[in-house]
């Protein structure tokens, strides 16, 4: 039962931290997205508050706007006003001496700290302030304002619609690379491998798909709520596995009872058999010393062999039917037992193909960012207990995303698998090589200091930049870049990382293809 027990509540814990993992990213990205509606509320509060007085018509739609966005941002009524207030306003002579543009602006300086964003506001201010400027409608205004605090030029076709619809200024690359590293690391049952692939491959070029980015978002809840639900009904098919072994477990112990009763009968049968024996045969010897009568002692030795006889006849069936009874427990107690040791090998061959999937990357089949969790935390115990070397080493494929949109996804793909045979062809058996998420690998070298380790690492660097292949009668050429550091008493799994992450940093600011210590 311990085994069972122990497996059970590893599953369940792995699970559990797999689902407060999305809960936490759900609740995340419902925090951030609560601050960005309460933001884009106050700023058209501002906004349209600093628009009132020009017209009485214009005001009282500048009103209901407000009225529409003071608690909660209702999209459908908004949107509709908005369209309202942008045909009103598309004429509308700006009236700088009734429009406060300085709190507009003073708001704008908050909100957008970055100096280059700053420079452009002030250079705004001045030519709004300027009598002789160009800006001479409110909508001219709000369209400059939009590309100096959201850089990326809009479509020339861009409908004034789309103009006011804050989804279009997302940056959809920069989420969606965001997604594809949570998606690397995220345990993938094969059930949604396929799906999960075609998803990811749209999340590497979401500009390319047909889908809009919205649809594409609401793919992937879809995906990770129907992986949530596969989880639990997985899980709920394990509980009751467990449920039908302690029944069986339940059934053996009754058998065993049972065939130990019987047992325990028979002993006390024959030991009332043996007793009956002793007590005939001495109140035999009593009355042959008592008597002096021939006949009278036959007849005394006659009826005691008739009572042992008839004793011995009795117990010998007694035995017989316990000797049944106990042929039947034992032959139920075999087949039970045969029955759960299958029973039980289905449960391993299950957990162990969970774990793999739980533990191991499907492209290259390198663990994967769970196992490299755990096997830092025990190398990290191993340190502190006998106190040898160190070194993590985290790699990083160069220019990675134009190897995906000059030679194709697949390409892109050939490209990590390759890269992943090589680490782990060329490492020692006491190393380990994970991929961390997207086109970054981690390795763990034990009892390595870390200018022993540099020597390896850059083995395997050029070994790597001569490994290029070719697709569509094109050379893809592969280089990495490596950070590496070594671990020390003060360091904790995070500041480990992220001082080799440094490094790796300092390697792609010096021209890549390169390997940095820290």
């Amino acid at each position: 039962m311990g085994f069972f027990n122990k497996h059970n509540e590893d599953l369940s814990e792995q699970w559990r931290k797999k689902y407060l993992n999305l809960f936490d990213e759900q609740n995340r990205i419902e925090h951030l997205h609560h601050e960005k509606e309460k933001l884009l509320r106050q700023f058209i509060i501002q906004l349209s508050i600093l628009s009132e007085g020009h017209d009485q018509n214009l005001d009282s739609i500048l009103q209901r706007v407000r009225n529409h966005v003071k608690n909660e941002i209702e999209a459908i009524a908004l949107k509709t006003e908005l369209k309202i207030f942008n045909e009103s306003v598309k004429n509308l002579p700006l009236k700088k001496k009734t429009l406060n543009v300085g709190l507009l602006f003073d708001f704008l300086y908050r909100q957008h700290p970055v100096a280059n964003q700053q420079t452009a506001l002030r250079e705004l201010e001045k030519q709004v302030n300027d009598k002789e400027s160009t800006i001479e409608q409110s909508s001219d205004l709000f369209l400059a304002i939009l590309k100096i605090i959201e850089p990326e030029e809009l479509p020339e076709n861009t409908t004034d619609e789309e103009k006011i619809d804050p989804i279009i200024y997302i940056d959809v690359n920069k989420v969606s690379e965001q997604l594809l590293q949570y998606l690397s690391a995220l345990a993938i049952p094969a059930v949604f491998e396929s799906q999960t692939a075609l998803l990811k491959e749209i999340l590497l070029n979401p500009n390319q798909s047909s889908k809009p980015f919205v649809e594409i978002l609401d793919d992937l809840v879809q995906l990770l709520l129907k992986i949530k639900e596969y989880g639990e009904a997985e899980q709920q098919d394990i509980d009751q596995f467990l449920l039908h072994i302690a029944a069986q477990l339940a059934d053996l112990n009754t058998i065993v009872t049972q065939t130990n009763t019987s047992m325990n009968t028979s002993v006390k049968n024959r030991n009332k058999l043996d007793q009956s024996i002793f007590t005939q045969v001495r109140e035999l010897q009593i009355e042959a010393i008592k008597t002096s009568s021939l006949n009278t002692l036959k007849e005394m030795v006659n009826k005691c062999f008739k009572t042992v006889a008839s004793d011995i006849k009795t117990h010998h069936q007694q035995e017989k039917e316990h000797q049944l009874q106990l042929q039947d427990h034992m032959a139920d107690l075999v087949n039970k037992m045969i029955a759960l040791e299958v029973e039980t090998e289905n449960l391993k061959m299950e957990l162990k193909v969970i774990h793999t999937q739980a533990m191991q990357d499907t492209l290259t089949g390198l663990p994967n960012r769970n196992a490299y969790n755990q096997r830092l935390k025990e190398e990290l115990a191993r340190y502190k207990r006998y106190d040898t070397p160190l070194t993590l080493a985290v790699w990083d494929i160069d220019h990675f995303k134009s190897i995906n949109d000059n030679f194709g996804h697949k390409s892109g793909d050939k490209v990590l698998a390759l890269t992943a045979s090589l680490l782990r062809e060329h490492t020692r058996d006491t190393d380990f090589i994970s991929r961390f998420g997207g086109e970054e690998f981690v390795m763990i070298l034990p009892n390595t200091d870390k200018d022993s380790a540099l020597i390896l690492i850059e083995e395997l660097r050029e070994l790597i930049e001569l490994a290029g292949f070719n697709a569509n009668g094109k050379a893809v050429p592969i280089t990495v870049s490596c950070g590496l550091t070594e671990l020390t008493s003060e360091d904790t799994e995070d500041s480990l990382f992220e001082r080799a992450d440094k490094a790796l940093y300092d390697a792609k600011n010096q021209g890549r293809n390169r390997c940095c210590m820290y």
